[in-house]
């Protein structure tokens, strides 16, 4: 059975190196005037329809917070719009992100082989690359970053039960049931929840010290008020487009000033989004949580089945994504701070959800995936 802290990370997921890995860098484009709002209203182009299965984070959310259908439907039809033609109104990918908590971000493959397969691998030849990205979307100042908690997902792929992920990247199949990756709010404290991300860390000696991350910014998340965010990185490891299974997300809305978990988004000004045939040089970016409460986060996302336009054949997903915790140089506002001691906790204790995510898990087939 997995622990309590480790299903609470994913608690509604059902659940040869070579010396030269350099990257070609594609800088961002500079904002020149701004772009009006009924131009960026406009861009949110229907791409196709899916069903979309909110059955477990339903569940989820009523067993934790005692909230009835947090999501309106179990089961329903969904009109999924274009990101890129949404991105396409903004200046650059940062602003993209910033409105929407989503964005795709243009990163060309090295020519020397990433095995995604090798933690050293991914470590030494793709984490250096994940660092530019976060320096172009985030200029302001970082104090610590980690990345934890790589999958290689896949169609074909089942969740690995092997004992040596200190070397091999896990594996999973992907996951057509609506989830959020980690409900940071759930942890009694920053500690429980940094111990998560010391236990899947992915080092990159550019980006963290060798101390463990519970020793670098608890003091900073705790007494600081700093601003710390996670965002997943999604990329399309296969040598074609994806046509199969595309991750989609849910860009959340709320009515006020409020959040996850303490109000259902607005289903008027949330939308789903895809990349059509994101490529394995793109990298999908979107946040998972944020400190500040006025930052769309908290993008419950799934893979959907589509049929794309144009295709002429189709090939199984493969995909990796990785998590990065950043911590900014920023100190959280009081009417601004989703992570204060007041916050909504779940109702269930962290041994009583360990042992409803179990149960969850059991009844649904597919693992741990987007």
């Amino acid at each position: 059975m997995m622990s309590a802290a480790a299903l609470l990370s994913t608690a509604l997921v059902f659940l040869y190196i070579t010396q030269s890995c350099s990257f070609i860098c594609v800088g961002f484009t500079s904002p020149s005037s701004p772009i009006p709002m009924m131009q960026r209203r406009n861009s949110h182009t229907m791409y196709t329809q899916a069903r979309v299965d909110y059955s477990a984070a339903n569940e989820y959310i009523q067993a934790h917070y005692n909230i009835s259908q947090y999501f309106q439907h179990n089961d329903c039809i969904e009109t999924i719009h274009d990101g890129r033609r949404l991105q396409e109104s903004y200046h650059n990918e940062r602003e993209m992100l910033k409105e929407n908590g989503l964005a795709i971000v243009a990163s060309p493959m090295p020519k020397t082989q990433i095995i995604w397969s090798e933690r050293d691998s991914v470590q030494q030849c793709y984490l250096p690359e994940l660092e530019r990205i976060i320096n172009k979307l985030f200029p302001e100042k970082i104090i610590h970053s980690s990345f934890w908690n790589p999958m290689m997902r896949g169609e074909s792929l089942e969740i690995s039960r092997q004992r040596d992920q200190l070397l091999h990247t896990p594996t999973a199949n992907i996951a057509s049931l609506v989830h959020i990756d980690t409900d940071v709010g759930a942890y009694d404290s920053i500690e429980e929840f940094l111990a998560i991300i010391d236990n899947n860390r992915v080092q990159n000696d550019s980006l963290a010290s060798s101390s463990s991350v519970i020793e670098d910014v608890t003091d900073d998340i705790v007494s600081g008020r700093k601003r710390f965010a996670i965002l997943n990185f999604w990329r399309n490891t296969g040598e074609t487009p994806v046509t199969q299974a595309p991750l989609s997300i849910y860009s959340s809305r709320y009515d006020g000033d409020v959040a996850f978990p303490d109000a259902a988004p607005n289903v008027v000004d949330s939308k789903w989004y895809m990349f059509p045939k994101a490529t394995m040089d793109e990298v999908i970016v979107f946040y998972q949580y944020d400190r500040e409460r006025d930052q769309p986060s908290d993008l419950w996302h799934c893979a959907i089945e589509v049929e794309e336009k144009e295709s002429d054949s189709v090939h199984r997903r493969k995909s990796f994504d990785i998590r990065a915790l950043i911590v900014f140089d920023d100190e959280v506002s009081d009417n601004n701070d989703r992570f204060s001691p007041g916050r909504t906790h779940p109702v269930l204790s962290f041994e009583e959800s360990g042992c409803f995510c179990d149960k969850q898990a059991a009844k649904r087939t597919g693992g741990e995936g987007k």
